[in-house]
C-alpha cells in the first residue's frame, strides 16, 4: 500500500516508549529540541463557541493566503470549535503543535509515540491523537487537555489507529487499520466501550449530522461500511472504487463523498439508498476530503500532484485545481467556514486557503 511505503520511507524511530497499559498517564514534555514551532504565551485553550450564523458562501476557487513552516512531517490537522487554534500531528517527531490561527505562532505538546491523526471534542476541551510507530508498535490514543496543554492519558489501542472521530454523545471512535475494526472509547472513563468489526482495513470514520449513522472507509477491501451509531451494527458494506481513504458527509446529511487513493477518483453517494451519484477524476493519490460549510463544494487534497481539487457537489465535476505544498496529506476546515488548512507532509508546512469572498 502506498501509504505504508510513504510512512516507512521516513526512516525508523529510535528510543520510543511502547505503551503498556490502558491506565498509562503522562504529563506533557517540553517541545522537542530544534522544533520550528515558537512559543505562544497567550494560548489558553479554546474560548466558548458563539452561536453560528448562516453558513458563508463558498467560492469555486479558494485562494492561498498563507504558507508557514511547521514540524518535520505534518499529517493530521484539526481546528478548534472557536476557530482560533489549529492542531497538527507531526508524524516525523513526537510533537502535536498548537497553532494560533491569527498569528501563526505555535507551541508543541510531546506525546509518547509518533502522532498521526486528530479529533477534537465537541466542546473543544480535549484533543484526541492516534499514535503508532512505523513498525506498528506504540499503538495508542493520546488525550490532551487543550486549555492546560497537558497530556491527560494515553490509551492503548489495537494496531495502527487511524483518523479518530467523535460521535454525538462524545464517544471517540478509532479505526484500527491492522485489525479490521473500530474501537469506541468512553469520554468520561477513557476506557474502551465497544468494538465493531468492518472489512479490511478502516482508515476513516465520519458521522451523519444527526449522529445516527457512522461510515468507515475500508482501504484494502475497497468498501465503505454503513453503521448504526447507537446499536453499533453494520447495516451495509458497499463496494466503491479502489482503496477508499477518506470520507466526508454534507451538512444536510444527504451525500457521502469518498476518495479512492489508488485510482485517482472521488465518488459521491446518496445516503438515503447509497446509490452512486457521481464518479469524478481528480489529481493523483487523493487523500483527505472536506466539505464547505454551505455544502456546495468538496475540497480534495491530492498527494501525488501537490494540489487540491475543488468539486461542485451538485454538478459532480471539478471546478478548480489549486496548488498547495509538497505531498499534501490532510485538509481541515474552520467551523466558521472561512479557512482551509492543508498539511504538506514533505513540504514541512501548512497551507492556508480562504474559502469565501470575505
Amino acid at each position: 500500500m502506498l501509504l505504508v511505503v510513504l510512512m516507512l520511507a521516513t526512516g525508523s524511530y529510535v528510543g520510543f516508549r511502547v505503551l503498556t497499559s490502558d491506565q498509562d498517564q503522562q504529563d506533557a514534555a517540553p517541545p522537542a529540541a530544534g522544533s520550528q514551532a515558537t512559543p505562544d504565551p497567550a494560548g489558553t485553550g479554546p474560548s466558548p463557541v458563539e452561536p453560528t450564523a448562516a453558513p458563508v458562501e463558498s467560492v469555486p476557487q479558494p485562494a492561498v493566503v498563507d504558507t508557514f513552516p511547521l514540524g518535520r512531517e505534518p499529517e493530521g490537522v484539526a481546528v478548534s470549535p472557536d476557530n482560533k487554534t489549529v492542531y497538527v500531528a507531526d508524524q516525523n517527531s513526537k510533537d502535536v503543535h498548537f497553532v494560533n490561527a491569527a498569528t501563526g505562532t505555535a507551541s508543541a505538546v510531546r506525546v509518547p509515540n509518533t502522532p498521526r491523526f486528530l479529533a477534537v471534542s465537541q466542546d473543544g476541551g480535549r484533543l484526541y491523537v492516534s499514535l503508532f510507530e512505523n513498525d506498528f508498535t506504540g499503538n495508542g490514543l493520546a488525550v490532551i487537555d487543550t486549555a492546560s496543554r497537558k497530556l491527560v492519558k494515553t490509551i492503548r489501542t489495537g494496531p495502527r489507529p487511524f483518523e479518530p472521530a467523535v460521535d454525538a454523545a462524545g464517544r471517540i471512535w478509532v479505526p484500527i487499520h491492522n485489525a479490521g475494526r473500530v474501537e469506541i472509547y468512553d469520554p468520561e472513563t477513557l476506557t474502551e466501550d465497544g468494538r465493531i468489526t468492518v472489512p479490511p482495513n478502516p482508515h476513516w470514520v465520519v458521522f451523519s449530522p444527526d449522529g445516527r449513522t457512522a461510515y468507515t472507509a475500508n482501504h484494502e477491501s475497497s468498501q465503505i461500511s454503513v453503521i448504526g451509531a447507537e446499536d453499533r451494527l453494520v447495516k451495509r458494506n458497499i463496494k466503491v472504487g479502489r482503496s477508499p481513504h477518506a470520507l466526508a458527509v454534507t451538512p444536510d446529511g444527504k451525500q457521502l463523498i469518498v476518495t479512492n487513493y489508488d485510482v485517482d477518483t472521488v465518488e459521491i453517494y446518496d445516503t438515503s439508498d447509497m446509490r452512486q451519484l457521481h464518479k469524478i477524476k481528480v489529481g493523483r493519490e487523493p487523500q483527505a476530503v472536506m466539505i464547505s460549510t454551505d455544502g456546495v463544494h468538496a475540497y480534495v487534497v491530492n498527494e501525488g500532484t501537490d494540489n487540491m481539487s475543488v468539486v461542485d457537489l451538485k454538478d459532480g465535476k471539478v471546478v478548480s485545481t489549486v496548488g498547495v505544498g509538497d505531498s499534501p496529506r490532510v485538509v481541515a476546515i474552520s467551523p466558521d467556514g472561512l479557512r482551509l488548512y492543508v498539511s504538506d507532509g514533505r513540504g514541512q508546512s501548512i497551507t492556508v486557503l480562504r474559502t469565501s469572498k470575505e
